[in-house]
């Protein structure tokens, strides 16, 4: 009996001819969208409404811009019509109602908290009436969030290929091996320690890299990396102070490392610190030097023909734990600069592995020295705001220049983030859409600047929603954003 890998194989070769026809938009195609947060969340400090982080993906609605696309939109949860109707209202050259006739919404409405692929995979009608679907559209793929062995089994059970990362190539993507591809590739990493598994290697860890040099009483902090995290998720910060004199001492080795174990076990007793540790164990990890600088994500397609085109550069916006709250797009100029380069020197390296599909390469860019940090292999939190970007514009990223440009020439920069608290004012997307209206803030499809929203539908459970702010300029960007905040926001 054939194994899943060996199912799927051929079924992802089909998708270079695939590719190849529907670069002709008047081939018919069927979009089979799964915005699945395919992660392994036990022992995350997860944030609230993580499902309405799928409502992120309804910038594929862009492509019902070709009147021979059909779009099927999966979701745990029932999106609010409002909200559909709003993110239609932006389509270019064809009308509403026709974008709406081809756009099928399938809310499984289902609010556990595990991969919307999953629970796709429990509905054998679900599956059989797709099927059917499927039969009638030669040209059908999956768009995914990520690509992982949850997705494989669903591209197996559809027989229809993942416009994405093959799932087999999933592991290229951990802290080690991007680490490791880094390193391959001469580019500059903190200095650390890798493959640890339990609280005695990374004490073990701890105490080399501090005879080696690499961490002093100077330099005391490092950060702690899960080998499978997500937006900072997974990561965690270290003083080491309080720990020098056992770090130092002359006690017996095994002693030492066990006693340090126990040290920053007790350290970390708050109950993040505490679910911490058994996913670290559990996936392994590794422990860098703390570096400073500013974060930059390089955004990369590779296509199902290995071509390498860079999409973009953001500068991403952290809050003190490292964890993502925002972006710039494109970054400033003495980012890009010294990114840009980098990132497809990754690329080329991954394609020339068969690697394909939208890749994210984040670096710390410090003042004197860039640091390569991670590889991410999904749709992440930059994604949205560049394909919301090409959703509204209609433009794309100019590589030489730094520039992103409309459909009509015209230079646009974004301020996005997922994480704009509002009031009880905004507490349903009607309110958020009439309050925007009211004070002039929606996106204008004639002077190609304002605010678009997303995340709608869970407004009123989080107390948050997602924004791109667009303007001629950083500065009217991040006005936009500043009036949203002061118009959405909780009273003071």
């Amino acid at each position: 009996m054939q194994s899943i890998e060996e199912r799927f194989a051929p079924i992802q070769a089909g998708l270079t001819d695939l590719w190849k026809a529907i670069q002709n938009p008047r081939v018919p195609r069927l979009v089979i969208a799964v915005p699945s947060l395919s992660l392994d969340v036990e022992g995350l400090p997860l944030p609230g409404g993580l499902l309405h982080f799928e409502e992120r993906m309804l910038y594929l609605f862009h492509l019902l811009g070709q009147p021979a696309c059909r779009l099927w939109f999966y979701s745990s949860h029932l999106i609010p019509e409002e909200e559909i109707a709003y993110y239609l209202h932006f389509l270019r050259h064809v009308p509403f109602s026709h974008g709406r006739r081809r756009l099928r919404l399938q809310p499984l409405l289902d609010r556990q908290v595990k991969p919307l692929t999953a629970k796709l995979l429990e509905r054998p009608a679900v599956l059989e009436r797709l099927r059917r679907q499927i039969e009638q559209c030669p040209n059908a793929y999956l768009s995914v969030y990520r690509s992982t062995a949850l997705e494989m089994r669903l591209a197996v059970e559809l027989g229809v290929p993942i416009m994405g990362t093959d799932p087999r190539h999933e592991n290229l993507s951990s802290k080690a091996h991007a680490r490791a591809l880094f390193q391959k590739l001469g580019l500059t990493v903190p200095a650390g320690k890798v493959d640890l598994h339990t609280l005695d290697q990374l004490a073990k860890a701890l105490v080399d890299m501090q005879q080696e040099g690499m961490i002093t009483p100077a330099r005391p902090h490092v950060v702690v990396k899960q080998n499978d995290g997500v937006s900072g998720l997974g990561n965690r910060a270290l003083g080491l102070m309080p720990f020098w004199n056992l770090l130092v001492s002359d006690i017996q080795a095994d002693e030492k490392y066990a006693r340090l174990g126990q040290a920053l076990r007790r350290h970390w007793g708050d109950l993040e610190g505490i679910a911490f540790w058994p996913r670290f164990e559990r996936l392994g990890g590794l422990v860098e030097q703390r570096v400073e600088g500013e974060s930059v994500s390089v955004q990369l397609h590779i296509s199902p023909l290995g071509e390498v085109f860079l999409k973009g550069v953001h500068q991403e916006i952290l809050d003190a734990q490292g964890r993502y709250r925002g972006a710039i797009f494109p970054a400033p100029d003495r980012l890009a600069t010294v990114t840009l380069g980098r990132a497809r020197q990754v690329g080329e390296e991954l394609a020339s592995r068969g690697v394909i599909g939208r890749v994210e390469v984040d670096f710390l860019v410090g003042a004197h020295e860039v640091y390569a940090l991670d590889v991410n292999f999904r749709k992440s939190n930059s994604t949205t705001s560049l394909r919301t970007l090409n959703l509204l514009a209609g433009g794309s990223y100019v590589e030489a220049e730094n520039r992103y440009l409309d459909g009509s020439d015209q230079e646009r920069v974004v301020y996005g983030s997922d994480w704009l608290e509002v009031g009880k004012q905004a507490s349903s997307p009607q309110d958020v859409i009439d309050l925007a209206t009211d004070e002039g803030l929606n996106y204008s499809t004639a002077s190609h600047t304002g605010v678009v929203f997303h995340m709608l539908g869970g407004v009123s459970a989080t107390g948050r929603v997602g924004v791109t702010c667009v303007g001629q300029n950083l500065d009217e960007a991040q006005h936009f954003y500043q009036q949203s905040a002061s118009v959405l926001g909780p009273a003071s």
